[in-house]
């Protein structure tokens, strides 16, 4: 294994949480859900954050946390959707670990949205059509930033065949 802190990156709902805390249990590695860690924290919710300091005051939150990272080892670190198109953090990513791409097609995304829209800040509110075109627009932005990952995994719904691609990558 290449290294022993691994960042799970992509899009919301492409199951960065999910996958991560399997890869880790079958690595016998610690889990970290980057935006659940700004949450304990802080003390208030992803929205709450977003409604006080905006998108731009999270992002500065969440990469405090994220430098914070450079001291684990044996991890594996669901980072938020966004994340990686914020300052430098892709580059941080890279230097400080294994970084695994969770790509899932727009369709996909947009349906695994629409069942948490109120937990995401970004989508909160939103028509479906709204949402769709979203997904495009962030997606299309970010695009460029996740590619750069380490690996590349499709996620679109068959849990058991990306785990077993990530373990491989990661012998």
């Amino acid at each position: 294994m290449q290294s022993s802190v691994i960042y799970m990156i992509g899009f919301s709902a492409s199951g960065k949480t999910t996958l991560g805390k399997i890869i880790a249990g079958k690595l016998n590695y610690h889990f970290i859900d980057l935006d659940e860690a700004i949450t304990q924290q802080q003390g208030k919710s992803i929205n709450t954050l977003f409604d006080e300091f905006g998108e731009e005051g999270f992002r500065k939150i969440e990469k405090q946390l994220l430098v914070n990272t450079i001291f684990l080892t044996e991890t594996v670190i669901a980072c938020g959707g966004g994340t990686t198109s914020y300052s430098d953090n892709m580059d941080f990513l890279q230097r400080n670990g294994t970084v695994i791409y969770l790509e899932v097609d727009e369709a996909m995304l947009l349906e695994r949205m629409l069942d948490k829209t109120a937990e995401r800040p970004l989508f909160k509110g939103k028509s479906k059509e709204e949402i769709s075109s979203h997904i495009n627009e962030l997606l299309t932005a970010r695009k460029v930033f996740y590619e750069r990952a380490s690996y590349t995994i499709k996620n679109n719904g068959n849990e058991e065949s990306a785990i077993s691609s990530i373990l491989k990558v990661l012998e």
